[in-house]
């Protein structure tokens, strides 16, 4: 009897032993995951506070090269768009 506590002692050790490496694994998983978040909220909330900006831009440059010019840089651009996408969905 004493033979199988010593083996279900030793069982139970090397599996809280096993189980701490696989919650520190966890842990720095989640670290990673939660640095690349943080990054992505700053940048978020950059874009969000300067979004202003970027409308009263895009309406000067409008008003600056003229609607028709602006038509045809917005066809152009989605031609592109178009294209890099069909390219893409060919790549994968």
């Amino acid at each position: 009897m004493s033979s199988q506590l010593v083996a279900l002692t030793a069982r139970r050790a090397a599996l809280q032993a096993e189980c701490a490496l696989q919650r520190d694994d966890a842990a720095q998983a989640y670290a990673e995951i939660d640095s690349g978040a943080r990054r992505v909220d700053r940048l978020v909330a950059a874009l969000r506070r300067l979004t202003p900006v970027f409308v009263i831009g895009g309406g000067v440059v409008l008003i600056a090269i003229g609607p028709a010019r602006a038509v045809a840089l917005a066809r152009r651009g989605i031609t592109i768009a178009l294209y890099a996408l069909q390219a893409r969905s060919l790549l994968r």
